[in-house]
């Protein structure tokens, strides 16, 4: 069974420090910008739900669990061309959104 890159990428960066594990993985998230939804479930497995938008476009959630105390959920939002063009992580802390938003 392959094991998800996401799950590989959060226990390197638990390894790291909190802090800088949080922005080691937006920085990654943002370089996902522009990418297709097939090569992030390639990269994270299939996604926990989805919702597809009347006007286009579909938000999908993963969770992610950086220790068994710190765990969140990621939802990437992709056009109507099936590209992510937004993601936000949401914890216990609050939301962090990416830089980029949606048309």
């Amino acid at each position: 069974m392959r094991v998800p890159a996401l799950a590989v990428v959060v226990s390197i960066f638990m390894m790291l420090g909190c802090a800088s594990s949080y922005d080691k993985a937006f920085r990654t998230w943002d370089s996902w910008i522009g990418s297709g939804k097939d090569d992030r479930v390639k990269d994270l497995g299939i996604p926990t739900r989805c919702h597809a938008f009347t006007k286009g476009g579909e938000a999908c959630e993963w969770p992610v669990r950086w220790s068994p105390d710190a765990t969140g959920t990621m939802t990437l939002q992709f056009d109507q061309k099936g590209l992510l063009c937004h993601w936000t992580y949401r914890d216990r802390f609050g939301d962090r959104p990416s830089q980029s938003q949606c048309p």
